[in-house]
């Protein structure tokens, strides 16, 4: 008997030991790795073009201690800076001379109210999100798009030369951004679908492959809003402008979580659930 619970005791130490294990391989960007991201899957959002759900991929930038710095893998929504009453008001972009602090803008209040709703609607995993820069999702900014440690080039071009005096920066194509079939189909202003205007929907750009623009924080000037541009660039757009994407942020406390499945690549992302689960 005194065996056998020292057989059951050793089993549950070394079960115990392998779970911490598989959690130490969770990374975040490593160049000399294969595969240079890891992935992780939690919460949902309209996915599919009539507005099915999905579970969120999110692309793993950065590990420090227990913390993880997420953001998603898709473009997976559209929205304005600045949300303007009719489409006409829209385009004249150079109109909205308003205040730069993101915290103030309505795309802050819709990250942080109607979208982190969404995403924790079916699975509330707050508990485990560390909270930045005044909510649970954030948008990130120029600072962190130009940061090595995630993969990104140290400097503000894409991956193409778009000017004559640009360097093309092979890491760029790492802040390139894509949308779901829902960001691309969704229409801000559906009273002007027959207009035929591009910034209706998520502009694509098919000399990069049908990538999009996306929002950042980053530009002091009052009439613009930071983007990432469809040839990963940091560029500048007007913040009423419609066809712009979002590709919100998190950062997780490991210590709050489980793994329970997966193997970290994009096929196979990291399965978790919080430890309140249980």
């Amino acid at each position: 008997m005194k065996r056998w619970l020292a057989t059951v005791l050793c089993l549950m130490l070394l079960a115990g030991c392998a779970l911490a294990a598989d959690m130490s391989e969770v990374r975040g960007y490593d160049k000399k790795q294969e595969n240079d991201y890891q992935y992780l899957q939690f919460g949902t959002y309209p996915y599919e073009a009539d507005g099915t759900e999905a579970p969120l991929v999110w692309r793993i930038l950065g590990r420090e201690g227990d913390v993880l710095t997420l953001f998603t893998e898709d473009i997976i929504d559209t929205h304005q800076v600045w949300e303007i009453p009719n489409y006409k008001d829209a385009v004249k972009k150079h109109n909205f001379n308003k205040s730069t602090v993101f915290e103030e803008t309505d795309l802050f209040a819709w990250v942080n109210g109607e979208m982190t709703e969404t995403i924790l609607k079916h699975e509330d995993f707050s508990s485990a999100i560390v909270e930045h820069g005044g909510g649970l999702f954030y948008i990130m900014t120029y600072k962190d798009f130009k940061k090595k440690e995630y993969g990104f080039p140290n400097s503000r071009y894409g991956n193409t030369r778009e000017n004559p005096w640009e360097v093309p920066q092979a890491l760029a194509v790492n802040r390139k951004g894509y949308g779901t079939p829902y960001a691309k189909e969704k229409l801000i202003y559906p009273d002007w679908k027959e207009q035929g205007s591009r910034n209706l929907r998520l502009i694509l750009y098919k000399q990069y492959g049908d990538s999009s623009p996306y929002w950042c924080i980053g530009d002091p000037r009052p009439i613009y809003g930071g983007i990432v541009g469809a040839n990963g660039h940091l560029s500048v757009h007007g913040k009423g402008d419609v066809g712009i994407g979002v590709r919100p942020a998190m950062m997780l406390d490991l210590t709050k979580l489980e793994l329970i499945g997966g193997s970290g690549t994009l096929e196979d992302p990291w399965l978790m659930k919080t430890v309140e689960a249980q």
